[in-house]
């Protein structure tokens, strides 16, 4: 039976009225608030607020309602200091959740239950956010314009959307605050949320671009023994692509003033891998790219991406450039600090489950631009984990950015959820807990952006998860959610009463779920919508995988508050806060059916504040006690003896998140800050309470820190190339190409609070000057100059630089010539230029119309390359306006006044833009993207003028689509490298034009070019009779630099 009670208070007799209005349950905070890329750390916990008890049961009905409780006896109030429990959510064998507590709040009526959510349709690439990191001042965008629909042939839901590459010159895109962080990734909604603290929006998903109509996907072998249909996903022709651009870097800060725009950021550009017409070999993946969100009422903040697709004659079936030249893997070329006391990338573990020796983490790892899912398993209980790969349903590589959150395990195999590109759901499948397959986008879409899924729980009949879902998308109209499936890859989405749970005039939200054989028991906070008592907890039990559910009566001793319910192999346990000889202790309930409860032991350590979940196992049950100064570990084989078996110490920002138990031994995962980034927890304690050492940093594939180098430029005696390390801005100088040696940062010029990036360089007659973000919210622009290009001191103080009322400005990329330097970026919806003479002095670009440079809401602008010539500066990017996106260039003589023209749209496109210039004497080359009937394509402009008059280039080819990753002017022309392939297995090529019309291609090849992984250069310049070439490998035994050099 389940008594009821006050907030805060014993149980009594009184229990609340049948029937109020219900309300929406309370909106646990979530991962991006990560907004970004991690969300905040909740707090480590201070004395435990007391649960009121529950109220009286009644029989259940259909669906089950309350039963009536017998009334009980007051109890005194508890000792001063002393508090109820925690709960926190708990997966089949393990249950553990974030110390944090309800209050009883008026309610309002909750809205009426969707149905179910439909499948969207399948994309074969996607990004985590997550989760998410700071960026601020991102400006919403207008909506992604849409081409024309084509009539192409039906294609099944499982197509997948292709990822967006990282930006060559330009910033990431912003993530929403956490998220994270990450996204950092949401805790999971913990039973008992602290008053007042606020929901945080979920992400939105990222517009990827569309799957081109007419591109069959190709079926994928299910390894996995489940069954190929899902439920309501429904073959028909997909939508036209929209156009790229439109995609929102994650809402940052608030700008200075309420009614002031977001700094406009570019389009970013979309790789286009499905149109490639062969098959890429198999190859272990290890690009990721991070969770992106879209904005409010659907207007995007795009993300500076300066990629763009161009079919150049010859790729594959034309004249073909002799010589690739020679790439290494350059991780020690470009030698950073070891002694940094962070990585630079922001890891954490959200989710643990174990089966018999088996024990299997999940969680993710992000940077600014990058997003992994991370499963590390161990088969000796948890003593020692490696690192596993994710594959796809064909044994191939797994598409990008995936990051399961939550596992759980069955007689049937295992189930991961998570996000991936956009906020869209992903699931991961194992039959072992080994090998883990990413099933394809139309498995996961049932999963989607407005859901949010905290606990998987498994039987032998399937797998149950719970959550939430928002109508709104920002969880603050929550409603609870389950999903229910045989086999892990059909699931059934159930969305408020049709979760078969009602309860009356209150709101109904789920805490926990655990497994034992087939019977499921789930645990709810009930929150009366009245000023009934409440909130107050209940138990229902389920023996057909969650269709059907009864009431489950947990005993209610006299005087005892909250509840924290697990299970597994043993059976089931529930912890009640008692007072015993006037200190605060737990009092344990046992049953092997959920439905029967016998009265177990007395958990009283000193210092016990509450039980905020259980692991499980055969060998017992395993208490994570909440206590001042730790959390404890405490043991029972029976639950009728309790012993102490090893403490966790409680940090500042520690959050423990889940807990697993593998042969007697017990697994705690979670996060906690790491000095400026956020570091994972995985701590182990066996049978005897000892620790056993585990350092993720020294487990392969792990941990990644962060290493990237993104341009170069050169004179003649030097070059310099700049990119990040450690979460900081780092250049590099070299005198012949070869041997590299860091520069250093004067004062703030590379180390400030959060992550930098610099992503362009440029050398003039005064010296250097680098650019990037420095994404401390709300994010900054990042400038640093150099007279030597050994040191650097911060230029982005300079007044020039500042604030207004549209926001802080964005810096993308930067040129130098004879009359001086320039960088371009945006700042609110409209364009931004600076210009120095000295690199000590700067001054703001203006337009000989003003209007040029300014935009709106519903017409903005956005600059994304610059170049310099005999002619001045030549800025490239795009505007809109009501009948879409058009090509800009904005030329300069002297670089402090520039003149827009809108070149027109390619012939049968809807819209386009430019995302890359070069320029030689007097030609400029630029090349962009541009919305046609069939998806996105590539087109270009070539100027022999100065800029004066524009003609468009014929780019033929195959069909092979390449994304552009960098161009450059040579002593010969032009130079440029891109990449073909699908995520996680793309190759290098690079093209030489002696006139910007006609290519000449190569296909490299190689160590760091080609293979296994994706391979990358993202910037070029020649120097000294060669052509270097920057950029990055990644598979799945690491990342790092790459250094590529050729003849010029």
């Amino acid at each position: 039976m389940t008594p009821t009670g006050k907030p805060d208070d014993e149980h009594e007799a009184e229990r609340p009225d049948p029937g109020q209005p219900a309300q929406a349950p309370p909106p646990p905070r979530w991962l991006d608030g990560q907004d970004a890329p991690s969300g905040p750390l909740l707090p480590g916990g201070g004395p435990a607020q007391a649960l009121p008890p529950e109220p009286p049961a009644q029989p259940p009905a259909q669906p089950p309602a309350e039963p009536p409780a017998e009334p009980e006896a007051e109890a005194g109030p508890p000792p001063a200091g002393e508090g109820a429990g925690a709960v926190g959510p708990g997966v089949a064998d393990r249950t553990v959740l974030e110390f944090r507590f309800e209050q009883d709040d008026e309610a309002k009526p909750a809205p009426a239950a969707p149905s179910a959510p439909a499948p969207a349709p399948a994309t074969s690439t996607d990004i985590p956010g997550p989760p998410p990191f700071p960026y601020a001042q991102q400006p919403p965008a207008p909506p992604a314009p849409m081409p024309p629909a084509p009539v192409p042939a039906p294609q099944p839901p499982a197509a997948q959307p292709p990822a967006v590459q990282p930006p060559p010159v330009q910033p990431p895109a912003a993530q929403p605050p956490p998220s994270q962080s990450p996204p950092a990734h949401e805790p999971f909604p913990f039973a008992q949320e602290i008053p007042s603290t606020p929901a945080r929006p979920a992400p939105e998903p990222f517009p990827y671009a569309q799957e081109v109509p007419g591109t069959p996907a190709p079926p994928a072998p299910e390894p996995f023994p489940y069954a190929q249909e899902i439920p309501g996903a429904q073959s028909s022709p997909p939508a036209a692509e929209p156009f790229p651009w439109a995609q929102q870097i994650p809402a940052a800060s608030a700008q200075p003033a309420p009614e002031a725009a977001r700094p406009a950021a570019p389009p970013p550009v979309i790789e286009e891998p499905w149109r490639t017409t062969q098959s890429a070999p198999a190859k272990p993946r290890r690009s990721f790219k991070k969770p992106l969100l879209i904005g409010a009422a659907g207007l995007a903040a795009v993300a500076l991406v300066a990629a763009a697709v161009l079919v150049v004659p010859g790729l594959l079936d034309g004249e073909e450039e002799a010589g690739g030249g020679s790439a290494k893997l350059a991780g020690a070329v470009f030698p950073v600090d070891g002694a940094a006391p962070t990585d630079g990338r922001d890891q954490q573990i959200t989710g643990v489950a174990a089966v018999g020796s088996t024990v299997v983490a999940v969680g993710g790892e992000t940077d600014p631009q990058n997003a992994r899912g991370l499963f590390l398993v161990s088969g000796d209980g948890g003593r020692t984990f490696e690192s596993v790969p994710q594959e796809s349903t064909d044994g191939g590589v797994a598409p990008p950015g995936g990051v399961p959150e939550a596992v759980g395990a069955s007689p049937r195999g295992w189930v991961a959820i998570g996000s991936r590109a956009g906020g869209a759901g992903a699931v991961w499948t194992s039959e072992n807990g080994r090998e883990w397959r990413r099933q394809p986008d139309a498995v996961g879409d049932v999963f989607g952006p407005n859901d949010r899924v905290t606990r998987i729980a498994g039987t032998r009949s399937g797998f149950m998860a719970i959550g939430e879902y928002s109508r709104k998308g920002d969880f603050s109209d929550a409603q609870r959610a389950m999903w229910l499936s045989s086999d892990g890859r059909r699931w059934e989405a159930r969305i408020g009463d049709q979760t078969g749970l009602r309860v009356e005039k209150s709101s109904l939200s789920f805490v926990e779920a655990a497994a034992s054989g087939d019977v499921i028991l789930l645990q709810g906070l009930v929150t009366p919508s009245s000023r009934k008592p409440g909130p107050y907890r209940k138990v229902w039990r389920s023996q057909d995988g969650g269709r059907t559910w009864a009431v489950s009566e947990v005993p209610v001793p006299k005087g005892s508050r909250g509840l924290m319910i697990g299970g597994g192999a043993a059976g089931f346990v529930a912890m009640r806060e008692v007072t015993v000889s006037g200190r605060a202790a737990g009092q344990a309930f046992l049953s092997k059916d959920g439905r029967s409860w016998s009265k177990g032991g007395v958990l009283a350590p000193g210092g016990y504040r509450g039980t905020s979940g259980f692991a499980v196992d055969g060998d017992g049950f395993t208490a994570v006690v909440t206590r001042d100064g730790d959390t404890l570990l405490s043991r029972s084989a029976d639950g009728r003896s309790w012993r102490n078996a090893g403490s966790a110490e409680a940090k500042p920002g520690r959050e423990i998140l889940d807990a697993a138990a593998a042969g007697g031994q017990a697994v705690l995962v979670g996060r906690e800050p790491g000095g400026g980034d956020t570091n994972a927890v995985l701590g182990v304690w066996d049978a005897n309470g000892t620790e056993v050492p585990i350092d993720l940093a020294k487990i392969p594939g792990a941990v990644r820190r962060d290493h990237s180098v993104r341009s170069v430029t050169a004179t003649g005696d030097l070059a310099v190339a700049v990119g990040s390390a450690s979460g900081d801005a780092a250049v590099w100088s070299s005198q012949d190409g070869g041997t590299w040696k860091p520069a250093q940062g004067l004062g703030a010029a590379f180390t400030r609070p959060g992550s930098q990036q610099l992503t362009d360089v440029a050398a003039g007659t005064s010296g250097w000057v680098a650019v990037g973000y420095d994404q401390a919210a709300a994010r900054r622009p990042l400038v640093v100059t150099s007279a030597d290009g050994a040191t650097w001191q911060a230029a982005d103080s300079a007044a020039a630089f500042a604030a207004d009322k549209t926001g802080q400005p964005v810096t993308y990329a930067a040129a130098a010539g004879e009359r001086g330097y320039v960088v371009i970026g945006t700042q609110g919806y409209s364009v931004a230029t600076w210009f120095s003479a000295d690199l000590k002095n700067w001054e703001r670009g203006t337009g000989a119309d003003p209007k040029q440079m300014t935009g709106g809401k519903d017409d903005p602008r956005w600059m994304l390359d610059v170049a310099t010539g005999s002619f001045g500066f030549a800025a490239v990017g795009g505007s809109r306006d009501a009948k879409g996106n058009h090509p800009s260039v904005w030329m300069s003589s002297d670089g402090k006044k520039w003149t827009l023209q809108q070149l027109p749209v390619p012939s049968g496109a809807t819209e386009a833009h430019l995302t890359h210039v070069a320029a030689k004497d007097g030609a400029i080359v630029a090349a962009g993207i541009a919305a046609m009937p069939k998806g996105l394509d590539r087109f270009g402009y070539i100027s022999t003028d100065a800029g004066k008059t524009w003609r468009p280039v014929t780019l033929p080819g195959g069909d092979t689509a390449v994304t552009v990753t960098a161009l450059a002017a040579t002593s010969g022309g032009f130079a440029a490298t891109g990449t073909t392939g699908r995520p996680g297995a793309a190759d290098v090529v690079s093209w030489t034009s002696a006139d910007g019309v006609t290519w000449k291609s190569a296909t490299p090849g190689g160590t760091g070019l080609g293979g296994v992984g994706d391979q990358q250069i993202t910037g070029l310049a020649p120097f000294k009779g060669t052509l270097l070439g920057v950029g990055r490998s990644a598979d799945g035994n690491g990342d790092q630099p790459v250094l590529w050099s050729r003849p010029s």
